[in-house]
């Protein structure tokens, strides 16, 4: 009884997968595919060690990779980089154009990195999907009510809240949820996405021009040398090239080394945030509250807060 019960909920699990995708592969059938060509692997290769031309290793390294060609190339599946895809194919289907749009996630499924809860406002949502709701985005739960308290290590002490603060008309969501529900709609508009898959280096043209990015190879040891289960990686190159990486992305980094972005008074600033997961006794738990924190742990001098 125990097996069929579990195969009853794979089954329920499963069945809407093979149907997305049944639907994908017959999209894919009538879409315009990207270019795909050949090139020798360490032509743009700029991050692997250096290998004796004349070992196993770098013969095996000299194989040709497969070559992409995109409109668009997007490093990144965060809420950035899909909302561009998905804007993207609007603007050209809206015009009666093709466009090819590749966007590229490291993380072992869309959403694995946005371990975030967050309050978002719905304007910039609804530019992208005015019928959000009936298109099932996952905003359940609207922010009803904001306070703010001052924590000492033992105790609390209510502030009157800044009206600029104000989260009325917000939706209290899972960002992760968001995000995975974002990449469902983009594949959907005809956006190849590729979750697991990393970008390793740039690929820069004679003039400097950046003309796509390289994956990661797989199949390699700690030392960067290939196994026996050895991949080059892809690389995708498109017309633009859009980095949606993060605040502090490994290849955004060396863009602005290379094209000097951040020059004297060019800086940027981060803050340091913290995310916990809190389990919350049920019966003091208010759906829609939302209460912002000043204070503890932090000292009365540091600029800081929670919500």
């Amino acid at each position: 009884m125990y097996r069929s019960a579990a195969t009853l909920s794979r089954v329920k699990v499963l069945a809407p997968l093979a149907a997305r995708a049944a639907s994908r592969v017959a999209r894919l059938a009538t879409a315009p595919a990207p270019r795909v060509y050949l090139a020798p692997s360490r032509l743009f290769s700029t991050t692997r060690p250096s290998l004796d031309a004349e070992s196993e290793d770098a013969s095996v390294m000299d194989e040709p990779r497969e070559v992409m060609e995109y409109d668009v190339v997007i490093v990144g599946g965060g809420p950035a980089g899909l909302s561009a895809a998905i804007r993207l194919k609007q603007q050209a289907a809206a015009e009666d154009k093709e466009i090819n749009v590749v966007l590229i996630e490291k993380g072992g499924e869309l959403g694995a990195h946005t371990l975030s809860g967050a309050c978002i406002e719905t304007a910039p949502l609804e530019e992208l999907f005015p019928d959000w709701k009936e298109r099932g985005a996952p905003l359940n739960q609207p922010a009803l009510e904001d306070h703010m308290r001052f924590l000492t290590e033992k105790h609390v002490f209510p502030l009157p809240h800044p009206p600029t603060m104000s989260n009325k008309g917000n939706y209290i969501v899972s960002l992760s949820n968001v995000v995975k529900w974002l990449g469902e709609q983009a594949e959907e508009l005809g956006v190849d996405v590729f979750p697991a898959t990393a970008a390793k280096e740039v690929i820069y043209g004679e003039d400097g021009s950046v003309q796509g990015i390289v994956t990661n190879d797989a199949g390699v040891d700690k030392q960067f040398k290939p196994k026996e289960t050895y991949t080059p990686g892809i690389e995708l190159r498109g017309k633009v090239t859009l980095f949606a990486e993060g605040c502090h992305g490994s290849l955004t980094k060396g863009l602005i080394r290379k094209l000097k972005l951040r020059d004297e008074g060019k800086f940027q600033t981060y803050g340091i945030g913290i995310k916990e997961v809190w389990e919350i006794d049920p019966a003091k738990h208010n759906p829609g509250e939302c209460t912002h924190t000043m204070g503890y742990p932090l000292d009365y001098k540091t600029y800081g807060g929670g919500l």
